[in-house]
């Protein structure tokens, strides 16, 4: 190994055992510090406080300082911006004051680094060289965590909107029957229901109340949700608002709608649950084995990681295991 590689690597070690030791100490002397304050303060007099905040709730409020100020620095950039719209949907209507959509952005770019960071200390205590192409890796990773993270909670909150959305229906429904206006109906809604559904349908009607119309108002509730049933709402208040009609009947046809759908689709579900069951299954299994194989016997598989041969192999099955959940999923999806 070359002299001046160690030397560097020496230098990179030293550096980082300093800055560990120094959070170390900063650890322990804020320890001793909550220690002391606990022991001194059974003797002690306060008066009452609503807003007293835990250590740990200063460490998640400086965490979020430093990410807003990640976030002003990325926001002078037009293109990030702009990828930044995508998670718009994300944001509550009651975070919409504390947070943007330029956070998620600087969560992103911050977990990359911290990836970078873990990859720079495994390859400096294994004495391993420099790849560039192992930084790019653990950025990539870490940069899209958040949006495996963000994926799972979305197909959450979709699931829970589309079961809802009837009753808010069936709500808005028989508010008009009550002669309640449109405003009523939907405020009716955000307080009666809780859950997504009701966070959906407080950005609504703070849209309308800044002056949008109802066909672009749920027509960005579609945008949201992405759902075929937000979809015939847009399409229905749209011919509602060209052409005229009674708003009661348009909406009792559309719970009557939904309400079939719903019908049908539990039955569907019902019906193919077993092979969902089968599918999930098959899904686990070679993971399962592998799992299994390698506790056995850990140097089976390394002719994969070790050999251009086995590199092909690999990819040949990541594609071909790839394909299949693709084309289960596609012959097990239903429309309604």
């Amino acid at each position: 190994m070359p002299e001046g590689f160690i030397l560097e690597v020496f230098v990179v070690q030293v550096i980082m055992i300093i800055t560990l030791l120094i959070v170390i100490l900063w650890l322990l002397r804020a320890s001793k510090s909550i220690k002391k304050e606990k022991r001194i303060g059974e003797f002690a007099l306060y008066s009452l406080k609503d807003g007293e905040k835990s250590f740990f709730e200063h460490i998640e409020l400086f965490l979020l300082k430093i990410v807003s100020l990640f976030s002003k620095l990325l926001s002078k950039s037009v293109v990030l911006r702009k990828y930044a719209m995508r998670y718009d949907k994300h944001i509550s209507y009651e975070e919409r004051n504390k947070k943007n959509s330029m956070d998620y952005v600087a969560i992103k770019f911050m977990l990359g680094l911290l990836l970078v960071i873990l990859h720079i200390l495994t390859i400096t205590f294994q004495y391993v060289a420099f790849n560039p192409m192992g930084f790019l890796i653990s950025f990539l990773i870490g940069f899209f965590i958040p949006d495996m993270i963000l994926a799972i909670s979305f197909a959450k909150k979709r699931q829970r909107v589309a079961d809802d959305l009837l009753k808010a229906i069936i709500i808005m429904n028989n508010a008009f029957k009550s002669g309640r206006n449109i405003m009523q109906a939907i405020e009716i809604v955000k307080t009666e229901l809780d859950g997504p559904i009701s966070d959906e349908f407080s950005k609504i009607y703070m849209d309308i109340t800044y002056g949008l119309s109802l066909e672009v108002v749920f027509g960005r509730f579609y945008d949201r949700v992405q759902l075929e049933d937000a979809k015939y709402i847009t399409s229905s208040l749209a011919l509602l608002n060209r052409t005229g009609g009674n708003i009661v009947k348009v909406f009792a046809s559309i719970e009557k709608s939904f309400y079939n759908k719903k019908k049908l689709r539990n039955e569907l579900n019902s019906m193919t649950a077993s092979s969902l069951f089968v599918f999930r299954v098959l899904i686990f299994l070679p993971f399962v084995f592998a799992l299994v194989i390698y506790l056995l016997n850990p140097s089976y598989f390394t002719p994969l990681f070790t050999t251009s041969l086995g590199m092909a192999i690999l990819c040949l099955i990541i594609i071909i295991f790839a394909l299949y959940i693709l084309i289960i999923k596609k012959v097990l999806r239903i429309d309604i």
